[in-house]
């Protein structure tokens, strides 16, 4: 018979304390440490620093990332969660636009005769999701900060 443990599990989001360590959210094989007298953390493993705001509430990237994307994580005493993006509105209509172009730009290439001799399978049914999938993994891979390129070397 299952017997429930009479502690009480919250997942509820906690503040960060700038005196503990912490996992790492992004390369989760590191810990972080309170970096010198600043209100940052650096982890071990990967170099990266970050910095709590919102009250402590939210785990934000520390280093200015210009057009880069990079994850917000909330802490809740075991893990972390996503909470977002630093993606700003403008960010989201450019990613928005520069996805939706090549697609529009195809199918007015076929609905304008164009291609004179256009293979059977260049139909807008096939063409528009395929490129739009295209489009967004070429926009997702130069926007969004990844894991793999601040790795530390040695």
């Amino acid at each position: 018979m299952f017997h429930p443990s009479s502690q009480h599990v919250s997942f509820r989001q906690q503040v960060i304390a700038l005196s503990q360590s912490y996992p790492c959210p992004r390369c989760t094989s590191g810990m972080m440490e309170p970096y010198g007298f600043t209100e940052t953390f650096l982890c071990n493993t990967c170099n990266r620093t970050f910095v709590p705001l919102k009250g402590g509430r939210f785990l934000y990237p520390a280093r200015h990332l210009g057009w880069r994307i990079a994850p917000i994580f909330w802490w809740d005493g075991f893990r972390w969660h996503w909470s977002g993006t630093t993606a700003t509105p403008r960010q989201l209509f450019w990613i928005v636009a520069l996805s939706l172009l090549p697609v529009i730009l195809v199918n007015l290439a076929i609905c304008l005769n164009w291609w004179t001799e256009q293979p059977r399978w260049c139909n807008p049914v096939l063409l528009s999701p395929s490129l739009a999938l295209t489009s967004i993994q070429v926009i997702y891979f130069l926007s969004w900060d990844f894991k793999f390129l601040k790795r530390k070397r040695s």
